[in-house]
């Protein structure tokens, strides 16, 4: 029996444990794609019941800190949005912010309220994309197809804005690539409202509904301290009662300048994570309409290299390449900056090291998926096996992501 459950991947041994003989069965939930990414779990099981579980990541690992050492800063923004394309703004505002600290450049004000604009909509994206493949794993496609329906309308104010769906390759360091037109100021403020109307609807159908609400209520429980000293972030760490997020709490772009709250549950559950997502996607649509208010009509889009960092000849250099072609170009002194945001599925992090030429001689990491693992991992133990997926929903885990 065992040998023919092997044989299809599904077991990989019987073995005993405890004092008492307890029997336990070591099974494989990947590499296939379970909703969101490939990934491979080792899950042990004494009948129905996780007692532990670990991970086997990398089977979509793509190189990418080591990729962003081999070409030029600039080249870094459609390589490194790809961790993650529901949340490319996120991700390339986390890697431009380290550049900047790093070259001692500035962003303009006109700058920093588009890049708030856009962040909340990738945060939105990426809720949208993470409620949906939840909904699936729930077993609800409707939710699936009001979550994609959604986050459908989204991108294609993207396209609008940045002349692409996926991939905007938008924030660049010193400020963002373009101006967003007319059109997509136009049709920005009627989004918002139906998204609002419609999360909603996707709450009454999939959260509180009794299948949706049993799946995920008092399943994959972490506390408020497992949550801290597990080092989770985003909604895994919200969900659990910690007050925490970049934007607030780090204080970048203009988010200080803003009018908005932290969403928080302490409920520790797949329930209270899944909460989290929804109240933040109605407080992103605060904060864009906010944010669109404040904007400034005009005035430059990308910012200057700062005085007390740069040379006065390298920094007429660069500020003249800024004017010719919008991008930043490079420095010749050896340097480190560091750049955080809080993206959809959590906290990001970049730290880039200069080499002295227009290649980093280092770039690190850390993503929320990453950070998520062992949270995510905790919360699985005495969990029953048929409860793995709404656990593993409720973090949003992206194993693109993860696999850096």
């Amino acid at each position: 029996m065992g040998l023919k459950m092997e044989q299809y991947g599904l077991v990989l041994r019987e073995q005993e444990a405890g004092p008492g003989g307890r029997r336990t069965l070591e099974l494989l939930f990947g590499p296939q794609h379970p909703t969101s990414g490939h990934i491979r779990f080792f899950v042990e099981v004494d009948g129905d019941i996780i007692v532990d579980i670990r991970p086997d990541p990398g089977f979509v690992h793509r190189t990418m800190e080591k990729l962003g050492e081999t070409r030029h800063f600039i080249m870094g923004v459609p390589l490194f949005e790809r961790l993650s394309l529901p949340d490319a703004i996120n991700v390339t505002w986390a890697y431009s912010m380290a550049l900047e600290r790093m070259l001692g450049y500035d962003v303009s004000e006109r700058a920093e309220y588009l890049r708030v604009i856009f962040g909340e909509m990738s945060r939105i994206s990426v809720h949208l994309y993470d409620l949906a493949l939840h909904s699936i794993m729930l077993g609800s496609s409707t939710g699936f197809m009001y979550g994609f329906g959604l986050r459908d309308l989204l991108v294609n104010l993207w396209a609008i804005a940045t002349g692409s769906r996926t991939t905007p390759t938008w924030v660049i360091p010193g400020g963002v690539r373009r101006a967003p037109p007319k059109a997509f100021y136009e049709r920005l403020p009627g989004f918002l409202d139906f998204l609002e109307r419609k999360i909603d609807e996707l709450y009454r159908l999939v959260v509180r509904n009794p299948v949706g609400y049993a799946r995920m209520k008092d399943v994959g429980y972490l506390s408020k301290q497992e949550a801290a000293a597990y080092s989770a972030t985003g909604p895994g760490v919200r969900g659990s009662g910690v007050d925490w997020d970049a934007r607030r709490d780090l204080g970048y772009g203009v988010y200080r300048q803003l009018e908005w709250e932290v969403k928080v549950q302490d409920g520790g559950d797949s329930l209270a994570r899944t909460l989290v997502r929804i109240e933040e996607v109605k407080e992103s649509a605060k904060i864009i309409r906010e944010a669109l208010k404040r904007l400034p009509p005009d005035g430059p889009l990308v910012g200057h290299a700062a005085a007390h960092k740069i040379p006065p000849k390298e920094r007429e250099m660069l500020n003249e390449m800024v004017r010719i072609s919008g991008y930043y170009v490079t420095t010749t002194t050896l340097s480190e900056g560091t750049g955080i945001t809080e993206g959809g599925r959590g906290r990001y992090f970049f730290q880039v090291f200069g080499s002295g030429t227009e290649r980093p001689f280092r770039v690190r990491i850390s993503t929320p998926s990453w950070q998520n693992l062992r949270a995510f991992m905790k919360a699985c133990v005495g969990a029953r096996l048929m409860d793995l997926p709404a656990i593993y929903g409720s973090f949003g885990f992206f194993p693109p992501e993860a696999d850096r």
